[in-house]
């Protein structure tokens, strides 16, 4: 069963699908219990057999290289956008709370126009 560890270990440093991540991962602790089906012990070794003796691409380390760098106009584009959502924002809570003011003061006149009908 060691054998299967190591093949597992040799497939998990290959690019894989994350489905089959799972599954390998799922199978290696059945390895470690001892309670791993057979037919998942050959399907193992066929994937090895295709992926790693048949010479797929090792997976790839992630770098903070591979991605682009932004421009710096599309930074700057991205902060004027910033500022004017920001302005935004704030005209609309002054706008908020002085319709919040009028619906009270109207509410306060429905209340004394009741009040006198009473």
């Amino acid at each position: 069963m060691q054998d299967l560890e190591k093949l597992i270990d040799e497939l998990l440093k290959r690019e894989l699908r994350p489905n089959t991540r799972d599954d390998l991962a799922a199978w290696r602790k059945e390895v470690a219990a001892g309670t791993l089906a057979a037919d998942d012990a050959r399907y193992i070794r066929a994937l090895h057999a295709r992926i790693v003796e048949g010479g797929a691409p090792k997976a790839a380390a992630p770098s903070d290289d591979d991605a682009p760098a932004p421009a710096s106009g599309e930074i700057d584009g991205l902060r004027a956008e910033l500022a004017a959502a920001r302005e935004r924002e704030t005209a609309l809570a002054a706008e908020r709370d002085r319709l919040q003011g009028e619906v009270a003061a109207l509410r306060r006149e429905i209340e004394a126009l009741r009040a006198g009908k009473a």
